[in-house]
């Protein structure tokens, strides 16, 4: 069920990438979002394929997220659109892992893994994460470390 649910966010999140729907703007899409790359270590080293995401302190009509990279960097987008808007946030990081399972023989199904997250949850949720940062009309470039890696079964 987990995978399922994962496969569902992954199509959604396809639905914002340029090429997937028609190359014009929103008309209220701001245009003085800035560039902004946000880096995550967990442990002080770098932590890839996490996700990002600001949730900004005043209402915005369109989420900024992004996916870390093999070094950890996380190129921010908002609606497709490389940047981020102007404001004080949020960082919201996530990192799910699976674990075990098996392929079928001649392809079919085998058994399913199970779901780990391997960041702390209080990051996880913008009530609980203590990190922030704030985009002004400059390129923002920002490390944020998530402690030590956890390994708590994904409900």
């Amino acid at each position: 069920m987990k995978k399922f649910a994962s496969l569902i966010v992954s199509l959604a999140l396809l639905a914002f990438i340029p090429g997937c729907k028609d190359n014009s703007r929103p008309a209220d899409l701001p245009e003085d979002m800035s560039p902004c790359k946000i880096t995550i270590t967990q442990e002080g080293q770098p932590l890839g394929q996490a996700t990002v995401q600001l949730v900004y302190d005043t209402k915005v009509k369109y989420t900024t997220s992004g996916t870390t990279d093999d070094a950890g960097v996380a190129t921010m987008m908002t609606y497709g659109y490389a940047g981020a808007q102007q404001g004080t946030a949020k960082v919201v990081v996530t990192k799910m892992v699976t674990e075990g399972g098996s392929e079928g023989e001649d392809g079919k199904a085998g058994e399913l893994g199970e779901d780990f997250y391997v960041v702390d949850a209080k990051y996880g949720k913008p009530e609980t994460t203590d990190l922030t940062i704030t985009i002004g009309k400059e390129n923002v470039a920002e490390t944020f470390e998530v402690g030590p890696a956890v390994h708590e079964k994904a409900k």
